[in-house]
C-alpha cells in the first residue's frame, strides 16, 4: 500500500511543479491586463491568464471569463471577437465541468462549437471537439468520448498543430485505457511517441503507458518506460520531471521487492531534487527512502531519513503559509479594482443558480405533469378508439343482422308465394283430372300430380336443412364474405359457409341438391375469383383477410 501511495504522490508532484513554474507568468499577465488600453488586448490577456490559472484557481478563472463574455456581448460580431468568445466558452465549459455543472458545461461547449463552425475556425472546432471528448470521458460515456476525440484528431491533422494533435491522441489513449481497451491505448501512445512533438508531451504519454503496465502488474515494462522518461527529462533539462522519474523507478523496484536496485534510483532522485531545492519532492523522496530502509532493516538510516522528511514537512507547511500571504499581497492590487464587480457577479451567480434550480424544478414538475397528462390522454384515446371499434363492429353486425332478416323475410314471402302458387296450380290440375272421362287417363294424371307434390316436399326439406346448417356459421365469417368478397354469388357464399362446418363435397351436394362434380367446379371458380392457390386452405385465407 505504501508503494502505491508513493507512486500516486509522485505523479501528483509533477502537477505541483508545473503550477510553481507558472507563478511568474501569471504575475506578468496580471500586470499586462492592468496596463492594457484596448478591449481586444484585455480580452487576449485575460484568456491567456485563465489558461495559466484554471487548473488551480477555478473561482477566479470563472469571474475573469464572465468579464470577457460580458465585454464581448457589447462588441461588434467580427470573426476575431467570435473566435475569442468561443475560446472563452470552451474554458468556461471546462470549469463548469470541474464544478459538476454538467448541463451548463455541455451547453457552453455546444455554443462554442456552433460559433467556430459558423465562422470556419478550424482551430476552435478542434479545441471544442477535444473538450467534448474530455467531457463525455468524465461522464464515463466512453463511446461518445472516443467519437469526439477522433473528430478532434481529424480536424487537428488539417491544422498541422503537432503539439495539440499529440494531446488529443494522448487523451484518446487515456480514454481507451480507462475503458480497459489496452491495445488501442498502446496504439495511440505509440502515435504520440512517433510524432515530432515536445519531449514533455512524449514523457506524459510515457507516464500513461507506464500506468497501463503498472495496472497489469507488468512492473518491468513500467520501469523501462520510466527509465525512458529519465532520458527525455535529461534531454529537455527538466530537473523536476527527472527527479520524479527516478523516484518512480525506485518505487516500482520496491514493488518488485528488489530493494537494492531501488536504492540508487532513490538516491539519484534526492540528489536532483536537492539541486533544484524542491522541498515538496524532497519530502516525498525522504519519506519513501525511510520506508525502503525500514524494509531493508536499516533502522538507523530509516530514522535519519524520517527526521529529514519531518523537517521538510514542517518547513513546507510554514513556507506554504508564507506563500499564501505573499500571493495575497501580489493579488491585492489586481483584486481590489474588481472586488465590487466580483461581489456583484457572485451575487448574480447565486441568483442565477437559485433561478436555475427553481427553473430545473419547474421543468421537472412540468415534465412530470406533461408526461402524466400525455399518458392519460393516450389512455383516453385508446379507450375511445376501442369504443369506436366496438361500435363500428356492432354497427356492421347489426347491419348484417338486418340484411339477414331482410333476406329471411324475403325468403319467407317467396316461399309463401310459391306455396300459394303451388296450391293454386294443384287445385287447377285436380279440377282438370276430375273433368277427365277416361278412368285410365285420370289415374295417370293423379300419379303425375303425386310425383310433382313429392318433389316439392323434398326441395322444401332440403332448403330447411341448409338453413339450419347456415345458422351455425359464425357471424364474423359472414361479415368477412359480405365485406371483402362481393364478387362471389350468394350460392358460392352459401357453399363457403357450409365448408366452414367441415362438410365434404358429397354432404354439400346433397344439401344443395347438386352433383359432387358441380360442387368441386364451384370451389375451383371461387379459388380463381379470390386468388387462392390450389394448395392453400380457402377458409383460412378468407378468415385471415380481415387483417
Amino acid at each position: 500500500m505504501k508503494t502505491f501511495n508513493v507512486f500516486i504522490i509522485a505523479l501528483l508532484l509533477s502537477l505541483s511543479c508545473y503550477a510553481q513554474s507558472h507563478d511568474s507568468l501569471v504575475r506578468e499577465l496580471k500586470y499586462k491586463i492592468e496596463k492594457a488600453t484596448t478591449d481586444s488586448a484585455q480580452i487576449k490577456y485575460k484568456i491567456e491568464l485563465v489558461k495559466q490559472i484554471h487548473r488551480f484557481d477555478i473561482d477566479t478563472s470563472v469571474i475573469v471569463l464572465k468579464e470577457v463574455l460580458d465585454v464581448l456581448e457589447n462588441l461588434e460580431e467580427s470573426n476575431y471577437y467570435q473566435s475569442r468568445k468561443a475560446e472563452a466558452l470552451n474554458y468556461l465549459g471546462i470549469l463548469n465541468s470541474k464544478q459538476s455543472e454538467v448541463e451548463i458545461a455541455l451547453n457552453n461547449y455546444l455554443k462554442a462549437l456552433d460559433i467556430t463552425q459558423t465562422i470556419g475556425d478550424s482551430v476552435g472546432v478542434g479545441l471544442t471537439l477535444h473538450n467534448l471528448g474530455m467531457f463525455y470521458r468524465r461522464q464515463k460515456d466512453y463511446k461518445k468520448a472516443k467519437q469526439y476525440l477522433k473528430k478532434a484528431i481529424a480536424i487537428k491533422q488539417q491544422s498541422k498543430d503537432v503539439e495539440d494533435l499529440a494531446l488529443s491522441h494522448h487523451m484518446l489513449a487515456v480514454t481507451y485505457y480507462t475503458n480497459k481497451q489496452m491495445d488501442s491505448a498502446r496504439y495511440h501512445i505509440s502515435v504520440v511517441k512517433s510524432m515530432p512533438c515536445s519531449g514533455i508531451r512524449k514523457s506524459k504519454a510515457n507516464g500513461t503507458l507506464a500506468a497501463l503496465y503498472f495496472s497489469e502488474k507488468s512492473y518491468d515494462k513500467s520501469i523501462n518506460i520510466y527509465k525512458e522518461n529519465i532520458g527525455i527529462s535529461k534531454d529537455v533539462n527538466d530537473q523536476n520531471e527527472l527527479s520524479i522519474s527516478y523516484l518512480n523507478v525506485a518505487v516500482l523496484y520496491n514493488a518488485l521487492k528488489e530493494y537494492e536496485k531501488a536504492v540508487p534510483y532513490l538516491d539519484s532522485a534526492i540528489a536532483v531534487a536537492e539541486k533544484t531545492k524542491n522541498k515538496g519532492l524532497l519530502r516525498t523522496q525522504y519519506y519513501s527512502r525511510s520506508n525502503l530502509n525500514e524494509t531493508r532493516k536499516e533502522y538507523q538510516q530509516a530514522l535519519q531519513d524520517y527526521k529529514i522528511y519531518k523537517a521538510y514537512n514542517d518547513s513546507i507547511n510554514d513556507t506554504e503559509k508564507v506563500k499564501r500571504i505573499t500571493a495575497l499581497e501580489l493579488n491585492y492590487k489586481f483584486d481590489k479594482e474588481k472586488q465590487a464587480d466580483q461581489l456583484r457577479l457572485e451575487s448574480e451567480a447565486a441568483k442565477k443558480r437559485l433561478y436555475l434550480i427553481l427553473f430545473a424544478i419547474a421543468v421537472i414538475l412540468g415534465s412530470i405533469i406533461f408526461w402524466l397528462t400525455r399518458k392519460n390522454a393516450k389512455h383516453r384515446l385508446a379507450l375511445s378508439n376501442n369504443k369506436l371499434q366496438r361500435e363500428q363492429l356492432e354497427k356492421v353486425q347489426a347491419e348484417l343482422a338486418l340484411v339477414t332478416k331482410e333476406k329471411e323475410l324475403k325468403r319467407v314471402v317467396i316461399e309463401g308465394s310459391l306455396r300459394q302458387e303451388i296450391l293454386n296450380k294443384t287445385l287447377g290440375e285436380i279440377k282438370d283430372i276430375i273433368g277427365l272421362e277416361n278412368e285410365k287417363e285420370r289415374k295417370i294424371a293423379l300419379q303425375s300430380l303425386s310425383a310433382s307434390l313429392l318433389s316439392e316436399e323434398v326441395t322444401k326439406k332440403t332448403t330447411s336443412e341448409i338453413q339450419s346448417y347456415l345458422d351455425k356459421v359464425s357471424l364474423d365469417f359472414k361479415v368477412i364474405l359480405d365485406s371483402n368478397f362481393s364478387q362471389l354469388s350468394e350460392k358460392e357464399k352459401e357453399l363457403l359457409c357450409l365448408m366452414t362446418l367441415e362438410l365434404n363435397a358429397t354432404q354439400i351436394s346433397k344439401l344443395q341438391n347438386n352433383t359432387v362434380s358441380a360442387i368441386k367446379s364451384s370451389r375451383s371458380r371461387i379459388r380463381k375469383k379470390i386468388g387462392v392457390g390450389s394448395k392453400e386452405d380457402i377458409i383460412d385465407f378468407i378468415q385471415n383477410s380481415r387483417t
